[in-house]
C-alpha cells in the first residue's frame, strides 16, 4: 500500500509515473534484470461491495462479495481467503455462467507485524446483469456457495458502508523474472468520481505473475521476492500501517458490521 496523500486526481498520471520510475530503479538494482514497458490508465470503473447489515455474515466466514461495473458491463466476484492454501483451495465456488473464471492465488503483502504476509485467495469472477440486493444473487450465480452456507435467498444484502467506489487501475509496465514475466499494476480508489485536486482513499501497486502449472523455477520466485522487498524499501511512497482495499471498505463505516 502506498501513501495516498502522495497522489490527485488532476496530477495522477504524473503521480503515478514518478513512483514507478522509483520502483524501476529499485527492482532493477536488486535482481539486476530489466523493468520494461510504459505504464497507461488502463480500467475505470466503480466497485461495490455487498453484505449483510448489522452482521456482515459473509465477512464473518471469509467470504467478499464484489461488483464491478465498467460502462454497461458488470461483473461479480465471489472470494474465499485463508492462510491456508487447502482450507481455500477446497471451498466451492463453482459458477452457473459458462464465462466465469475461476482462480486460487497466494496474495502476499505486509502488515503491521510481518514484511511477507501470504493468504490464499480462492475467487470466482462471473459476468453479471443482476441488481444486487438480496442473498439469492449470490446462491443462484454460485451454486456450490449456496449448498454449502445455506443463507436464506431472502437475506437482504447491502453496500458496504454504502461506498461506491471509482477505481482507477495503470497497468503496463513489467518486471522480467526470467521465464516469467510479472506485470506491475497501481490501483487508485476515489469516493466516487474524483474532480480537481481530490486525493484518492487508498492507493495499491502490485505485481502478479503465474503459470497454470505452478511450475516456478528458484530464481523466479527469488527474483520475485527480493522484487517485492525492493518496493518495501520505497519509504517515502509506502505506508506500511495502511489497510488492504477490502479492510478499508469495511471499516469505513464502524457500524455497518455492529
Amino acid at each position: 500500500m502506498l501513501k495516498a496523500s502522495l497522489f490527485q486526481y488532476n496530477t495522477e498520471a504524473l503521480n503515478v509515473g514518478s513512483f514507478l520510475d522509483d520502483a524501476k530503479t529499485s527492482i532493477e538494482a536488486a535482481i539486476n534484470r530489466n523493468v520494461t514497458g510504459n505504464e497507461s490508465l488502463t480500467k475505470i470503473r466503480d466497485i461495490k461491495f455487498f453484505d449483510t447489515l448489522g452482521t456482515c455474515q459473509l465477512n464473518g466466514i471469509g467470504y467478499s462479495f464484489r461488483e464491478r461495473a465498467e460502462g454497461d458491463d458488470s461483473e461479480v466476484t465471489l472470494k474465499f481467503r485463508s492462510p491456508d492454501r487447502y482450507i481455500s483451495y477446497f471451498e466451492d465456488l463453482s459458477a452457473t455462467n459458462p464465462q466465469a473464471k475461476e482462480k486460487l492465488e497466494a496474495d502476499i503483502g505486509i502488515s503491521p507485524t510481518s514484511t511477507f504476509k501470504v493468504v490464499y485467495g480462492h475467487s470466482t469472477t462471473a459476468p453479471n446483469k443482476r441488481t444486487i440486493n438480496k442473498m439469492a444473487d449470490i446462491n443462484d450465480q454460485f451454486p456450490g456457495f449456496d449448498k454449502d452456507y445455506r443463507f436464506s435467498d431472502n437475506t437482504d444484502l447491502n453496500l458496504v458502508g454504502n461506498l461506491i467506489i471509482r477505481e482507477h487501475v495503470y497497468i503496463g509496465k513489467e518486471i522480467d523474472l526470467g521465464s516469467i514475466n510479472a506485470e506491475i499494476s497501481v490501483t487508485l480508489w476515489y469516493k466516487e468520481a474524483p474532480s480537481g485536486a481530490q486525493k484518492p482513499v487508498v492507493v495499491e501497486v502490485s505485481f502478479k505473475y503465474k503459470d497454470s502449472s505452478a511450475v516456478y523455477t528458484q530464481k523466479v520466485v527469488n527474483r520475485a521476492k527480493e522484487s517485492f522487498e525492493a518496493l518495501q524499501g520505497l519509504t517515502s511512497w509506502t505506508d506500511p500501517n495502511s489497510k488492504t482495499k477490502t479492510k478499508w471498505v469495511y471499516d469505513y463505516d464502524s457500524k455497518f458490521c455492529d
